[in-house]
């Protein structure tokens, strides 16, 4: 039984570290304006923006500030169930454009669907393993210890490491879009079909943005073995 408790216990650790991380991410719009330094994405915008082939003219015109309001609006939008997605616009020439393509839209609601799927799931595995370590703690049953903890993550996250590049970052990517997404919904997008993607510089800042999202869900699941660590009952020594 203590094993099957431990296994439960760091498994919930660990999705509910990266359910608080990627709340956290949200706040500081998931790192883009570093990425958007990082990756030189202007630079990016200003060679694909012109060569657009769906008729989405003059993106080249807008400002840095303009790129992250509209990150910030698409992610704004995909962890609200995709509202507003269609009506994102930009200036350019002293018009007003509609940003997304029909299939770019789809594409992102897709993902919100997603988001509002594993949202309430993560509500879910956080409550319950807070529910956990209040009843390892009232029970008196020994929870993880902090180095116990740090070993899975150390071993977890090697075993990550050696499927990643087993695999390959853009394998990967492909594999995950081809299993959760609709295949009749278009994922893949040329940047001369896409401001969307000409935008993010994908898949470039997902990969970014992914490293960041491991860094802060590691920080995360540190802070929820030290709370175990306090939880935890003191160990019992045989009476002499």
């Amino acid at each position: 039984m203590r094993i099957l408790h431990y296994t439960l216990i760091t498994v919930c650790s660990f999705l509910t570290a990266l359910f608080v991380a990627w709340k956290l991410l949200l706040p500081i719009n998931y790192g883009y304006s570093v990425f958007y330094q990082w990756l030189d994405i202007n630079s990016h915008i200003q060679t694909f923006a012109p060569q657009n082939r769906q008729g989405k003219n003059g993106f080249e015109q807008t400002s840095a500030e303009d790129h992250h309001q509209l990150f910030a609006d698409i992610s704004k939008a995909i962890n609200h169930s995709g509202e507003g997605l269609r009506e994102l616009t930009y200036q350019a020439d002293g018009q007003t454009r509609i940003l997304l393509t029909d299939s770019e839209a789809t594409h992102l609601e897709d993902v919100a669907r997603l988001v509002d799927v594993m949202m309430p799931a993560g509500w879910v595995i956080l409550g319950l393993w807070l529910l956990l370590v209040i009843a390892a703690s009232v029970r008196k049953v020994p929870l993880p210890t902090l180095g116990n903890s740090v070993m899975t993550l150390i071993i977890v996250g090697l075993l990550l490491l050696v499927l990643v590049f087993a695999i390959g970052p853009h394998n990967i990517f492909r594999a995950f879009h081809e299993l959760v997404f609709p295949p009749e919904n278009q994922w893949f997008f040329y940047y001369q079909d896409s401001l969307m993607t000409t935008l993010m510089k994908a898949p470039d800042i997902f990969f970014a943005i992914t490293v960041l999202w491991a860094l802060i869900a590691v920080v995360c699941y540190l802070i929820q073995a030290a709370i175990m660590k306090v939880a935890s009952p003191p160990p019992r020594y045989p009476a002499h």
